[in-house]
């Protein structure tokens, strides 16, 4: 892993957000203690295929396959992915939400909730705890050499924790990986800018052309190796995430052996084996599988 990289990305996330971590860690508090843990997710989904959904411009050529997989796979959305998945008529079943900044609110505006799980960080920002109607989970972000998120991880063990590797793609993954499922498919996840549009059509930054992310001011841009040995642009913080998942495929394999496939068709996520999403669903989305019970009994174990 690039170790540099890795720092500066985690030092710029600390000096961002940290005091708002805290602040809205506290005004979680009562609702921690209320609200089931992500804990209560482990497990529940064993052998069962999970398809983890981004908001990359890939997935405007993925989407409609979703159809297929629904109600065979459990389907995990990026919370940036919540819009175009419904504007399709494809709900998730589960949203991931990372970021504790209130803009995220815009993910889940005019989206009807009442059916979908959310799965949120204990530094969510309050407002999105109480725009959602579905079911919520909370989790800890295991940073343990982050002091502010190590002690609400302590206060909080029941809680269950997920592991942010530099997006929301990573604790997707690791839900994903800790409720059993198994095998495991990314679409949508280009971790870069392949095309001309910086997100998928349909997301809260439809209109954001890949040029307009490279103009940022700062040292943010570096360059990476496409699917297919092409130099590709992408953010540095998307880069740490490829370099993170480098690391859980080779440590958390060993131990409970997955079947992973990168679906999305596109993108830098080069460190895993390959698959159309076409080819996925028609060998592995066979049976059917009631995801929304599952998550029901979790809610109210």
């Amino acid at each position: 892993m690039n170790e540099q990289r890795l720092y500066e990305v985690k030092q710029a996330t600390i000096a961002l957000l940290s005091e708002q971590w805290e602040r809205n860690y506290l005004l979680n508090r009562g609702a921690i203690a209320a609200l089931p843990g992500v804990a209560r997710l482990f497990g529940r989904f064993a052998g069962v295929p999970a398809v983890l959904a981004g908001a990359g411009p890939s997935l405007d050529r993925n989407v409609r396959l979703l159809a297929v997989a629904r109600g065979k796979s459990v389907i995990i959305a990026c919370d940036a992915a919540l819009k175009p998945l419904v504007a399709h008529g494809l709900a998730p079943d589960i949203v991931v939400n990372l970021d504790p900044q209130l803009y995220t609110s815009n993910f889940f505006e005019g989206v009807d909730t009442k059916n979908i799980a959310l799965v949120a960080p204990t530094i969510v920002h309050p407002s999105l705890r109480d725009q959602w109607k579905g079911p919520f989970f909370f989790y800890n972000k295991h940073a343990p050499d982050i002091p502010v998120l190590a002690k609400i991880s302590l206060d909080h063990p029941q809680t269950g924790a997920l592991i942010p590797g530099g997006s929301v793609l990573s604790v997707a993954y690791d839900l994903a990986f800790k409720s059993g499922a198994d095998p495991i498919a990314f679409i949508g996840q280009d971790l870069g800018y392949p095309s001309g549009n910086a997100y998928a059509a349909g997301t809260h930054f439809d209109s954001f052309e890949a040029e307009a992310v490279f103009d940022q001011p700062g040292d943010v841009i570096v360059e990476e190796r496409d699917l297919f040995g092409r130099a590709l642009k992408t953010q540095k913080s998307m880069a740490v995430t490829k370099q993170w998942f480098g690391w859980a495929f080779a440590n958390w394999q060993p131990e409970q052996k997955r079947r992973i496939f990168n679906c999305s068709e596109a993108g830098i996520l080069n460190n895993c084996p390959l698959m159309t999403f076409g080819e996925f669903v028609s060998r592995f989305c066979r049976k059917g599988v009631n995801v929304a019970w599952g998550i029901k009994k979790a809610a109210k174990a």
